[in-house]
């Protein structure tokens, strides 16, 4: 026993070159690691449970953006019509007529930075991944530049494929870095711009910044947004203070599910309360309770609010660094945590819609399962 301690000890058989390299190639990736709350990431994907239970809300159905599903079975004819955008975006005056070398060069030199951008890692080599960013890139930009003419850039012009389209583009999962399209003075300038100097990280992140965290600011004066598919906000979301988390054993909430102290609506209006919609609410949070009456802003609910909302809510509880620096608490939480006490049956429903507050677009026990769905799990 004590020959064999020898002989692993040894420096002839090379045990204490192998140890020593071993901890260096440790030491290496334990320096690399950014400290807590200081990584990189702007982009992040959620838990794969979570993707693969409800895929409708959070994987691409026509075109994807960026890595995370390139190359996916059932996306190919949106990744040809990419290639035709490419063409359109390089047909527009000079600067973008620059020419594929160009911006291919340009890629290059962001592809480093943008790698860090993302949570987990992908297959694709440095000269792949530029391939990528630039058609991507250039795809964002002319999808967004022939709305803003008039035009749908969907396969054959197509609007219920453009609107698959515009939803995927704003997926959590489904993101290249904003820097990569929307930077500089290109074309897109005029169209899509952050508000003031803020940093934006994604499409997401940009749709959070315009129309959730700073809706309507001073009556839509200088407020350049992408909006929703019909050019406006997308969402009626009530600005709530942040969510506590439940305590075990506290609240008379149904088992993974916010408590409250909100009834829901069928039986508020039974107590007594009754709703008014607001005619002209200050903004999208513009929500109250006053003697006895709820005042609410109308919200339509349909498949395309229903994916946003999801991923919203995705991105404010779980988006990394652009997620901490939100200052304005859990606003689309408090939406979720709000709606989904006043609607737990198809009653509760009949009385938003009969004060016309929600507009809902979805069968009943459809809208009634998704505000009764759980998205405890992204709580912070």
């Amino acid at each position: 026993m004590e020959r064999a301690r020898d002989n692993c000890a040894g420096e002839e058989n090379g045990f204490y070159y192998h140890d020593d390299a071993q901890v260096e190639a440790m030491q290496r990736r334990v320096d690399a690691a950014a400290p807590l709350g200081d990584d990189p990431y702007t982009i992040f994907r959620l838990p794969a449970a979570v993707r693969e239970r409800h895929r409708d809300l959070y994987e691409p159905k026509v075109v994807s953006v960026g890595p995370y599903y390139h190359g996916r079975a059932g996306l190919g004819a949106a990744q040809q019509h990419k290639w035709r955008l490419l063409r359109d975006f390089l047909s527009r005056g000079k600067k973008a007529a620059a020419g594929l070398g160009a911006y291919l060069r340009a890629a290059r030199e962001v592809e480093a930075d943008a790698r860090r951008c993302y949570a987990e890692g992908f297959g694709l080599g440095a000269d792949e991944f530029a391939e990528l960013l630039e058609l991507d890139g250039c795809f964002l930009l002319e999808f967004f530049l022939k709305k803003s003419e008039g035009q749908l850039a969907a396969p054959g012009g197509a609007k219920w494929a453009w609107h698959h389209m515009y939803h995927d583009v704003l997926l959590l999962d489904n993101q290249i870095p904003f820097f990569v399209a929307f930077a500089g003075d290109l074309p897109s300038s005029r169209t899509i711009r952050p508000p003031g100097d803020k940093t934006i990280h994604h499409l997401l992140h940009l749709h959070y910044e315009c129309n959730v965290r700073n809706p309507a600011a001073d009556n839509d004066k200088g407020r350049n947004t992408i909006g929703d598919a019909n050019g406006g906000a997308s969402l009626a979301i009530w600005k709530q203070p942040a969510i506590p988390s439940p305590r075990s054993g506290e609240g008379t909430g149904r088992k993974g599910r916010l408590t409250s102290m909100i009834p829901p609506a069928a039986k508020m209006e039974e107590a007594g309360v009754t709703f008014k919609r607001k005619a002209t609410p200050r903004d999208v949070f513009d929500a109250s309770f006053r003697y006895g009456v709820l005042h609410m802003p109308a919200f339509v609910v349909d498949e395309g609010a229903k994916v946003l909302l999801a991923n919203l809510v995705a991105f404010e509880q779980g988006g990394g660094r652009a997620a901490r620096q939100q200052d304005g608490g859990n606003l689309v939480m408090g939406f979720v945590a709000l709606v989904g006490s006043l609607v737990n049956s198809r009653r509760d429903l009949e009385v938003l819609r009969r004060y016309g507050i929600m507009r809902c677009m979805l069968a009943d026990d459809d809208a009634v399962a998704y505000f009764m769905l759980d998205m405890t799990w992204l709580r912070t």
